[in-house]
């Protein structure tokens, strides 16, 4: 009886879905066939379009990464940033992953490691109509918010940012706490974005009614 037990609890595991009730599909990064989405390709994978179980790209960094990177060639340098960003830094964040699609130019590179069940990878509407759309930020990271600079040096510093203890919103403090990249506590993409998550759209952390998202970490 134990035995069957175990085994069902197993099976109730397997069948939750992951991440509660969200999902990547039909958004905006559901890039497949069958994703409903204008830029699209022509296979009906979801995940390959980003990931491949074997022959990735920017092995080491990378979530088994099937895309060429793409570096930011200049960052955000605004009066009020307290912080010097080195453009070497920011390229070390998961800007490059976002950029090989973002940049307005990569997103109709062929993959690393293009799936073996076929289907066109550029078929479907043309990929290049991201050249007009609001998820083209080019190379230039100048007008974008800063990344790539330690958060808990920037709140030291600067009396309106809240220190890292002080972030209540969850999702938004566990996101500085990488061990990866440029180190811990600073600031990625991946802490104001969750790019397989768009309960909160663009793909945010938390909702950003009322600056809820902003107010996480700038004390306004």
């Amino acid at each position: 009886m134990k035995r069957i037990i175990v085994m069902m609890a197993g099976f109730a595991l397997l069948a939750a879905p992951a991440l509660g009730s969200t999902s990547i599909k039909a958004t905006a990064h559901d890039l497949s066939s069958g994703g409903g989405q204008t830029i699209r390709g022509g296979n009906d994978q979801i995940c390959v379009y980003c990931h491949t179980p074997h022959s990735a790209g920017a092995k080491g960094f990378a979530p088994l990464w099937n895309r060429t990177t793409t570096a930011a060639t200049s960052v955000y340098t605004g009066v009020d940033l307290e912080q010097v960003i080195a453009l070497a830094d920011v390229n070390k964040t998961d800007a490059p992953l976002c950029l090989s699609c973002h940049d307005g130019l990569s997103l109709d590179k062929g993959l690393n490691n293009p799936p073996n069940s076929g289907g066109a990878y550029n078929g479907g509407a043309a990929f290049n109509d991201i050249t007009n759309a609001n998820a083209n930020l080019g190379t230039s990271l100048k007008d974008d918010h800063p990344i790539g600079f330690n958060y808990v040096n920037a709140a030291t510093n600067d009396a309106e940012i809240k220190a890292i203890g002080s972030i209540t919103v969850s999702s938004v403090a566990s996101a500085f706490y990488s061990t990866s990249g440029v180190g811990a506590n600073t600031m990625w993409c991946s802490s104001c974005h969750d790019v397989h998550n768009n309960t909160n759209a663009p793909f945010l952390l938390t909702t950003n009614s009322a600056s809820t998202l902003c107010l996480a970490c700038h004390d306004k």
